[in-house]
């Protein structure tokens, strides 16, 4: 019986990439759920806490930049690590200023996503004591909490 160490929105337009993710993660005793559309993300935020989301800087009809500020409004206390497939510093920046926490390029080596997730997770659990505990809205635990 394995204890799952957190749970992860992966925002993933390419298939491949989606299940590479999911599989890698869950291998890691993380609870993963994947969503292929800005929507879909959007939704999954405000009916669920998710501790780090994962997201696809080219999503098809949602930029990054449109996305990432109402996934971090919906979800404060989450981690975004945001994926893209080229390394471009204004984007990076953008990125940060945004909400995220970390920035990874494709093709990406899933060890460095594991990392990279455990180091935000890492972040959460630090920053989680300073935060005010949240107000009671709708969104519920994750339903494998």
């Amino acid at each position: 019986m394995s204890i799952f160490r957190g749970s992860i929105l992966i925002v993933e337009g390419d298939e491949s990439a989606k299940r590479m993710l999911l599989l890698s993660l869950s291998r890691e005793c993380y609870y993963s759920v994947a969503v292929s559309t800005g929507q879909d993300a959007l939704d999954k935020c405000a009916a669920y806490d998710f501790d780090v989301v994962i997201l696809d800087a080219m999503m098809p009809r949602t930029p990054v930049a449109e996305l990432l500020p109402r996934l971090v409004e919906r979800c404060p206390e989450t981690q975004f690590i945001v994926v893209a497939a080229m390394l471009d510093r204004e984007a990076i920046e953008e990125s940060i200023r945004l909400g995220a926490c970390d920035y990874v390029t494709k093709p990406f080596n899933m060890r460095d996503i594991v990392e990279r997730v455990e180091a935000a997770m890492a972040r959460k659990r630090l920053t989680a004591d300073k935060r005010q505990p949240p107000s009671s809205g709708t969104r519920g635990p994750a339903p494998w909490s």
